[in-house]
């Protein structure tokens, strides 16, 4: 097939209106998210640091599960945006599907692993028995979690791939907001339900997810919308082909870096039951800061996709560019603010107290002086390599980055060295510096402007 490749440079004069419609939607939801996270730590803390330190190890297991699926989603939306460049809905409605029933394949036995196994999973990371009991409550509660949020995000990343973050959005707000008011019951004991802790912040988040997955079926089914009313392919065998070569590498990746921090999670927990519950109170917090960029790597995907998908190189390569110096400028105003308003942060955190405060202190100023770095990386692997399917070297990448250098720094710090649990912390982001130099060069060199359609056109 004869591709006609554009060399126009300058940016689209729609660009900054683009990216504010499908950044914004997708910050505030992750933002909601982090929210909700932190909302759970919060509640049950008031049970002691072993809830909080088994609400943190418990939901440690489903976050590698959904990275598995995150990958999934993530090629789905690679493919879906380049054949909504080309205004090709019937591919991708057919990968949507494909991508559906590959991850349920996966979710299945994954869920019966880390629920029949819940106990011995738990001791991996702590002996605390008083931990070990509540996370496994949390574990059984929570066991159809993991299948409905492969529903979740799959569609969701094919609606955003597709130009609407807007309906994502608001059926999040509505499931988070659902959630924390059946935490507020559940948790804590109310309307006649009496207190459950633990396994009250799980059985929160299973109700409220599958009243997501029914929300956005009627929704879909009610707008008549191109996922329910357009003609996919049966046993697209090119297609599929296509998608495993992107999603297999991607959710090793994912699964990698997802076992990469409950690796470091584990190195908490065999520090102290103290060293977990401040890691598992600052996780959320940190999330919650990075939605902001995780909404502006969604917009930058999406956007690079439509514009390989119509091969317009020269065009997408400006825009990296403005992604780029945006990103380096937010993420250095928003790592001085954390650092000077970080006494307020601990406060809002209940992280002030006399125990907390001495290792929560130098943890958070570490997080402020390495936010950008991180952000920087998010935007080049996620919104700049993956969009063009450089999925392989994302996954040679952080294999070196985290599991030959972070990882064994960090465990060196811990438990060889004996270092204070505010430089093991800054141990833990060495990987970041090393993942910067390998992506930012990989992006120069320009391999990543690929034009995924080609393949099944």
């Amino acid at each position: 097939m004869t591709t006609h490749l554009s060399t126009q440079s300058s940016l689209p004069k729609t660009l900054l209106s683009r990216v504010a419609k499908l950044a914004f939607p997708v910050a505030v939801q992750s933002a909601l998210v982090a929210i909700l996270a932190l909302a759970d730590v919060l509640m049950v803390s008031g049970f002691g640091q072993e809830a909080t330190a088994a609400v943190g190890i418990a939901s440690k297991w489903h976050f590698v599960a959904i990275m598995i699926m995150a990958g999934l989603a993530t090629a789905n939306g690679v493919l879906v945006s380049q054949y909504w460049g080309r205004n090709d809905r019937v591919h991708a409605k057919t990968v949507t599907l494909q991508s559906l029933k590959f991850g349920a394949a996966i979710m299945v036995p994954v869920t019966l692993v880390i629920t029949i196994f819940a106990q011995q999973i738990m001791r991996l990371q702590t002996n605390d028995m008083l931990v070990i009991s509540q996370g496994v409550e949390y574990l059984w509660y929570s066991f159809p979690v993991l299948l409905l949020t492969h529903v979740v995000i799959t569609a969701e990343s094919s609606l955003r791939s597709s130009g609407d973050a807007m309906l994502p959005l608001i059926l999040g707000a509505i499931t988070i907001t659902l959630n924390i008011a059946l935490n507020m019951i559940l948790i804590k004991g109310g309307l006649g339900v009496p207190a459950m802790g633990v396994a009250g912040a799980a059985l929160a988040t299973t109700i409220a997810r599958f009243a997501q997955v029914l929300m956005i079926w009627a929704v879909l089914r009610y707008r008549q919308h191109w996922l329910f009313t357009s003609r996919a392919i049966p046993k697209h065998q090119t297609l599929w082909m296509t998608y495993k070569k992107l999603a297999i590498p991607n959710s090793v990746n994912t699964l990698l870096w997802a076992m990469g921090t409950l690796s470091y999670q584990m190195i908490f927990g065999h520090m102290g039951t103290t060293e977990l519950a401040v890691f598992s109170m600052l996780a959320p917090f940190e999330s919650l800061c990075y939605s902001m960029f995780f909404g502006i790597s969604v917009a930058c995907s999406v956007l690079l996709g439509q514009s390989l998908g119509r091969n317009e190189f020269e065009t997408a390569h400006t825009m990296t560019k403005f992604f780029l110096k945006f990103v380096i400028a937010l993420g250095a105003i928003l790592g001085l603010m954390l650092f000077l308003q970080r006494d307020i942060i601990l406060d809002w955190l209940s992280l002030d107290t006399e125990n907390l405060r001495p290792y929560a202190l130098p943890a958070i100023s570490v997080m402020s002086f390495a936010i950008w770095v991180k952000m920087l990386n998010m935007i080049i692997i996620n919104g700049i390599l993956r969009s063009g399917g450089e999925n392989l070297f994302c996954l040679r990448m952080d294999f070196i980055a985290m599991w030959m250098i972070g990882i064994p720094i960090t465990t060196y710090g811990a438990f060889i060295g004996e270092w204070g649990f505010g430089w093991v912390y800054l141990t833990m982001l060495s990987e970041e510096f090393i993942k910067l130099a390998l992506c930012f060069h990989r992006y120069l060199q320009r391999r990543w402007m690929n034009n995924l359609t080609l393949q099944t056109a």
